[in-house]
């Protein structure tokens, strides 16, 4: 039997879980929700589902099994509480939430009530990347000693002023939180636990609040070091998505963007056979991870597995990205203790 799901946003990114939605089996969307119930309405007619404007009336008239929250970041604690409150699985876009403690909050509440929590940190499962991850788990690498992520995008001042909560703090968070975070995520989790951060932080060509360019190193607790840099400056087209890992064995640089291996210095592999060979990869159309994540949460629901994309492995991009804007705002290093509570 399909798990019945609630869509709760259905603006721009919801749409693309509406397109994954469609290409799929184990999910049966059986009701949406939007502060703008037009577009609630129009987003359920595919599906024949219920359409409403307020989550907590969606939750008191319609039985479902799952929610998929694809609204503002800031609104994500609020609404997975409302989902898991009534003992309901639920997945979050990213970020999970706009701070660690918010995040840990969702993860705990998940766990009491014994239920799946994910978050769409979906750039682990591309082919590139996992190309990358299976390196790394055959030690093919070395010990890590040196990463970077460089996400240098283009978003003109139109693309925020076209969605009014975009640029700032208590909606979107700025740069890291919802452009660079999945670069970040994936870093995290080939580099491991961080012990300190600091960044710079600007402004420059946005009518926002919030950081549109972030300029950081963080040390790990391994003595590995890694730089980062993220802006939304770039004019009219994004230049680059780039990972860099460099080990004692091998290095490995993905991009210009995820779907592309620029350096693969590993063992005796080919360089250009290993290019080649995912550029060859059939195209992947826009919706493919969220279907690639939706598939991995209806997995972990019917099978009672852990799921890949557990909400709780991205703790740690939360806590990175606030010990990162905090380290900009006050000009100082920020160690992840302050941010966690936990002793380093």
């Amino acid at each position: 039997m399909a798990i019945r799901a609630a869509l709760i946003g259905c603006g721009k990114i919801g749409q693309r879980h509406l397109q994954a939605l469609v290409h799929q089996e184990a999910i049966d969307l059986v009701a949406t929700v939007d502060t703008n119930l037009e577009r609630a309405e129009a987003a359920a007619v595919a599906f024949d589902a219920l359409a409403f404007d307020q989550t907590d009336v969606m939750l008191d008239n319609v039985d479902i099994d799952a929610a998929i929250i694809a609204t503002p970041s800031g609104l994500h604690r609020q609404l997975a509480f409302q989902v898991l409150e009534r003992g309901k699985h639920v997945m979050v876009e990213k970020p999970l939430a706009l701070s660690y403690q918010d995040a840990k909050a969702i993860v705990d509440f998940a766990k009491q009530q014994g239920v799946v929590a994910v978050v769409t940190q979906f750039n682990r499962m591309l082919p590139a990347i996992q190309q990358l991850f299976q390196a790394h788990q055959d030690g093919r690498l070395g010990r890590i000693v040196n990463g970077g992520v460089a996400v240098r995008w283009a978003r003109p001042q139109s693309y925020y002023d076209e969605a009014p909560w975009r640029g700032t703090y208590a909606m979107d968070g700025g740069v890291l939180f919802n452009q660079a975070i999945h670069a970040i995520d994936v870093l995290l989790q080939l580099m491991g636990s961080v012990k300190e951060v600091f960044a710079y932080t600007a402004t420059l060509t946005h009518q926002i609040e919030a950081e549109d360019s972030v300029s950081g190193t963080i040390r790990f607790r391994s003595g590995a070091l890694a730089s980062l840099a993220a802006t939304t400056c770039v004019p009219k087209t994004n230049l680059e998505e780039r990972l860099t890992i460099v080990g004692e064995n091998g290095v490995v640089v993905i991009g210009p963007t995820v779907n592309q291996i620029h350096t693969w210095r590993v063992g005796n592999d080919n360089e250009q056979e290993v290019r080649q060979a995912i550029l060859d990869l059939p195209a992947r159309p826009s919706w493919q991870s969220h279907h690639d994540a939706l598939k991995d949460f209806a997995e972990a629901i019917e099978n009672g597995v852990t799921p890949r994309l557990d909400a709780a492995t991205a703790l740690c991009d939360i806590a990175v990205i606030e010990a990162l804007m905090l380290s900009g705002r006050e000009g100082r290093i920020v160690h992840m203790s302050e941010i966690t509570g936990e002793n380093a």
